[in-house]
């Protein structure tokens, strides 16, 4: 259980930088290419500037409800993502403290 939870945090911590990524890319389209409105949906974001990665939409559908995939890949890009980073980094660290907690396999 100990080495799960460990593997959970980490995944957690490291998968923030991937949105934070997308977060800093997603500023520097807004800063810099004028087609692109402050308040683009992390739907038109994912779809029409990191096409690469629109097939975590179809994984959401897997598993959660459909309204919810529809409302988390309509809000806001530049909220959603650095949200999503904080959120990320504390599941991260809480989990490495309940696994630090834990004795030690024998």
């Amino acid at each position: 259980m100990k080495k799960a939870l460990i593997i959970f945090a980490w995944i957690s911590i490291i998968g923030s930088i991937g949105d934070g990524a997308i977060a800093v890319y997603g500023g520097y389209l807004v800063l810099f290419n004028s087609v692109v409105e402050s308040g683009i949906s992390v739907e038109e974001l994912i779809k029409d500037h990191i096409s690469f990665l629109y097939w975590v939409k179809q994984v959401a559908y897997y598993v959660m409800p459909e309204g919810v995939v529809v409302w988390l890949f309509n809000l806001p890009a530049l909220i959603y993502f650095p949200v999503r980073v904080i959120t990320s980094v504390f599941i991260g660290w809480w989990v490495l403290g309940i696994a630090a907690k834990m004795p030690p396999k024998v």
